[in-house]
């Protein structure tokens, strides 16, 4: 009985312990932020506006350069080739890695120095992050940039460079391997142990600027007790996050307000409104993406003081000579050393003054000039899209991608064109498939271009959802389509058994079915798009790009099909501006599906048409700009 009672004493203590400690982690962290004051307000607006107008267009330069190096116009992987100019490239690659690495540990440096010694002078600011680029140039920073670069963009944990945002699992990779149970199974333990690195390694950016010693190691020593340690800090970092959340959408709600306004009462003014707001949203944006990330940051370093005082280790400030080494706070302690937060003297107060007053009329001069370019972009934004909406391998959620019952499923979803597969059989005939192996999808272990098609057209297909059906040749779906007035685009896909002139072939398939001019072509394969493009000038072919940048490749195509991940307005511009259409990839979710609608994209290619095409109605019905502010304001106000 006492040994229960006492089980139960302990279970209490170790919570209400938790939640004190994690109570703790906050209200240090919400000091550390107080104390950088008009400092940090400064840094995190220069920092952020340095990244997007100089450190960005100065690394797509680089990029460019080094494509234009190799023969490319745009980054194209069909492409590339290791021929005389590849070393010069890949030094000019290796040179736009090491400039992002350094910005962005600069940058967390820069703020982690700032939370830790809020009375920095700026000389010594400057020393310590020259300590920091010191410290970066060594070969032992190497494990640092896999941090940097691959598990922290890839699970997060509540901090991020605007230089590192966009690096992530590319939804088509991920969403093809989640339609399988294996792989699905395998990519959801792949991330569970990534994010279970990423929270060990959580203390990596503290423990690198207040340390001397290895940052990846010092951070797994000091998150080895899940109860004392990774708890607590867990729970701190999801508070801040979800409280992030909730703030966002309020001050997106609250620069949407005025424009709903004037869209009611006074629609004249609407836009130029809009557009102002806009700007502000700009800089309220980039601002609260560095607060959110200087909280998890002041999170961390306090709970990296806490940890590395238990077990009596110390924190130097480096780089800043007249700085003895800090003793941390005693074992006993929960927080951070009182010596953390100074209080700042009455000169020190009129000079943070000065630099808050100072830092809120730029930021107010840099809102003002983006709203000032921004009039014009809201009337165009609240135009309604000419965008089709492209059904991919039918609509899945009626029957079995590639199949003709997901064909018709597509037809009743509302979709205008349905993206489909063709491969080449053994016997030179077509099948509308998309994967070489019917593992997936008929749990068979056999390739395509092992078997005719009439072996082909008697195999039973299934999906994770139960649907069933066989699958098509290419004649007949084509006629099924031609039946319910279904335009296609046509993928090109190689691994069947793509003999020399399986282009040709294909071309006298679809004209005895008089489905040739009708419909549109797409392929990865450049060989296809070039050939199929001088067997017949008038078609409306496309080039498909998983990975794209640094500009428009060379291609004798119409139109490029880009993949979301890299689909940006800027391409979307260079491909009009060079006469291509330009269609996206594959766009599954709601947000994305309005930004490139948006943008007013020619076709996005999605699983879910009849989402995509309510988004697209709801736009055309729409008056006034609100709608077209509340997205733009959603991609700026995020805690991603």
């Amino acid at each position: 009985m006492k040994s229960r009672e006492s089980s139960q004493l302990d279970h209490g203590r170790h919570r209400v312990g938790l939640w004190r400690s994690t109570g703790h982690l906050l209200v240090r962290a919400w000091q550390l932020v107080r104390a950088g004051g008009a400092k940090l307000f400064a840094l995190l607006l220069l920092t952020q506006l340095l990244i997007l107008g100089a450190a960005i267009p100065v690394i797509g330069w680089l990029f460019r350069e080094a494509l234009r190096v190799s023969g490319m116009h745009g980054f194209d992987l069909s492409q590339f080739r290791v021929d005389q100019g590849f070393t010069i490239t890949l030094s000019l690659l290796i040179a736009i890695v090491a400039v992002v690495f350094c910005l962005v540990s600069l940058q967390f440096a820069a703020i982690v120095t700032l939370l830790r010694w809020p009375e920095i002078t700026g000389r010594e600011f400057l020393s310590a992050l020259g300590h920091t680029l010191r410290r970066l140039a060594r070969p032992g920073s190497l494990p640092l940039l896999i941090y940097l670069f691959l598990l922290l963009p890839l699970t997060g944990f509540g901090f991020i460079s605007g230089l590192t945002r966009g690096i992530a699992i590319p939804p088509f990779i991920s969403g093809e391997l989640l339609k399988e149970t294996t792989t699905a199974v395998a990519l959801v333990a792949l991330m569970l142990v990534l994010f279970v690195l990423n929270v060990r390694l959580s203390l990596t950016i503290p423990a690198f600027v207040l340390t001397e010693a290895p940052p990846l190691r010092t951070s797994w020593r000091l998150t080895r007790s899940v109860r004392r340690s990774v708890l607590p800090m867990f729970l701190a970092v999801a508070v801040v996050l979800t409280s992030a959340s909730i703030v966002a959408t309020a001050l997106v709600f609250i620069a949407v307000a005025p424009t709903a306004l004037t869209d009611r009462f006074a629609p004249d003014v609407s836009p130029v409104l809009a557009a102002y707001m806009l700007g502000v949203g700009h800089i309220v944006g980039l601002l609260f993406s560095g607060l959110l990330s200087s909280f998890v940051l002041g999170v961390l370093v306090t709970h990296f003081r806490v940890q590395a005082s238990q077990l009596h280790q110390k924190a130097s400030f480096i780089g800043h000579k007249p700085q003895p080494t800090t003793k941390l706070a005693g074992p006993s302690s929960i927080g951070i050393a009182r010596d953390a937060v100074s209080p700042a003297i009455p000169g020190q107060r009129r000079g943070n003054r000065r630099l808050m007053w100072v830092t809120t009329g730029a930021a107010v001069v840099v809102a003002f000039g983006i709203g000032s370019f921004s009039v014009g972009t809201m009337q165009q934004l609240a135009s309604a899209p000419a965008t089709f909406v492209f059904a991919h391998r039918g609509f899945t959620g009626g029957g079995v991608e590639n199949t003709i019952s997901a064909l018709d499923a597509a037809k009743s979803a509302g979709a205008e064109i349905v993206e489909m597969d063709v491969m080449q059989t053994k016997d030179k005939q077509f099948v509308v498939i998309h994967d070489p192996n019917l593992k997936r999808l008929a749990g068979k272990d056999l390739s395509v271009k092992d078997l005719t098609l009439d072996e082909l057209t008697s195999i039973t297909v299934h999906d994770e959802d139960g649907h069933s059906d066989t699958l098509a040749s290419l004649g007949d779906y084509v006629d099924r389509a031609k039946e319910i007035g279904m335009k296609l685009l046509i993928e090109i896909k190689t691994g069947g058994l793509d003999t020399e002139d399986h282009v040709d072939l294909l071309v006298d398939e679809l004209e005895k079915h008089d489905a040739l001019e009708s419909n549109m072509f797409h392929s990865l394969d450049p060989a296809s798009v070039k050939r199929l493009k001088q067997l017949r000038p008038d078609l409306n072919v496309g080039y498909i790009m998983p990975f794209a940048g640094g500009g428009i490749p060379d291609t004798p195509a119409n139109f490029i099909v880009v993949e979301e991940w890299t689909a940006t307005e800027k391409m979307k511009q260079q491909a009009t501006d060079n006469g291509l259409g330009f269609i996206v990839w594959t766009v599954n979710e709601q947000p994305s599906m309005r930004d490139h609608l948006r943008q007013d994209a020619d076709g996005i290619i999605t699983d879910h048409p009849d989402t995509a095409r309510s988004i697209r109605e709801e736009m055309d019905d729409s008056t006034g700009v609100t709608g077209p502010l509340r997205d733009a304001l959603d991609r700026f106000i995020t805690i991603n």
